[in-house]
């Protein structure tokens, strides 16, 4: 591809973007956008990158299990497919974008070298508002990183190690928003995916009243986190009800966005 896009690091706040991993492509600004929920505009900053997560270190894997990736998965690229099942892409989204030093350096660090990203951001109607921007609708939001990985074992530990590992902006808040992961990222084997290595963990969103989060009209909620790697490729998806800061719960299953991490591994890789 002749020209780039940025990456999907340099995205304003919003719902049900990746939660961390990832280190950012070149940023670029973007006007900010809320979700008007229980009156206040709540922006929940759920998105990976350096500009609002940093690297959270690395996993404590030792390359256990990968003897269960194949060779044939070395030598592939990813792209944004403009659908996952009934979740659509909400714009052109970012086409792979070439990083600096610093950001491969990064990478690197995580376990990919020679790393360019992807991402994605997909929406559901909600069958009751036939709205996705509405309170009742899903997103599915999709970034990735490809190039070369000697270790996916590690990678992907590295990968949950920086979930919600400094938080929001390097402190763990944003606007009275705390995250935290949910016990540990458990090894998942859903139906159709073979030849690679998939984890499966939520992550909590909690509401602190003292940091000047709304008082009323909105509750905690948590949502899953699925992520895969092989030796080419690290991707990571997350899926939320558009609801949830109301309504608070649990939204979508592990198993359900397992299953869709399937689809989205089978349609977002190409071969370099």
């Amino acid at each position: 591809m002749s020209h780039t896009q940025s990456g999907p690091y340099s995205r304003p706040p919003h719902f049900g973007g990746a939660p961390g991993g990832f280190p950012p492509p070149r940023p670029a600004p973007r006007k900010k956008t809320g979700l008007v929920i229980g009156g206040a505009a709540v922006a929940l900053a759920v998105i990976a990158g350096g500009a609002y997560f940093a690297l959270g270190g690395h996993g404590d894997g030792d390359g256990a299990g990968n003897s269960e990736v194949v060779d044939s998965t070395k030598g592939y690229a990813l792209v944004a497919p403009a659908s996952v099942e009934a979740y659509k892409k909400s714009g052109p989204g970012n086409a792979p974008g070439e990083m600096n030093a610093e950001q491969k350096k990064e990478s690197a660090g995580l376990g990919v070298n020679n790393a360019r990203a992807v991402s994605g951001i997909y929406n559901a109607e909600s069958t009751d508002t036939g709205d996705p921007a509405k309170v009742g609708g899903r997103r599915l939001t999709f970034d990735g990183l490809y190039g070369e990985i000697t270790d996916p074992a590690t990678a992907l530990e590295n990968y949950f190690a920086g979930v919600a590992k400094k938080g929001l902006k390097g402190d763990g808040k944003s606007r009275g928003l705390v995250l935290r992961r949910v016990g540990s990222a458990t090894a998942v084997k859903p139906a159709g995916f073979e030849g690679a290595l998939m984890k499966c963990q939520d992550v909590q969103v909690t509401r602190d009243s003292s940091d000047g989060a709304p008082k009323t009209g909105d509750a905690d909620f948590r949502f899953p986190v699925c992520a895969w790697s092989d030796y080419s490729t690290l991707g990571g998806v997350n899926v939320i009800d558009l609801a949830q800061p109301k309504t608070g719960g649990s939204g979508p299953s592990q198993e359900e966005v397992a299953a869709l991490t399937v689809k989205l591994y089978a349609a977002a890789r190409r071969k370099a």
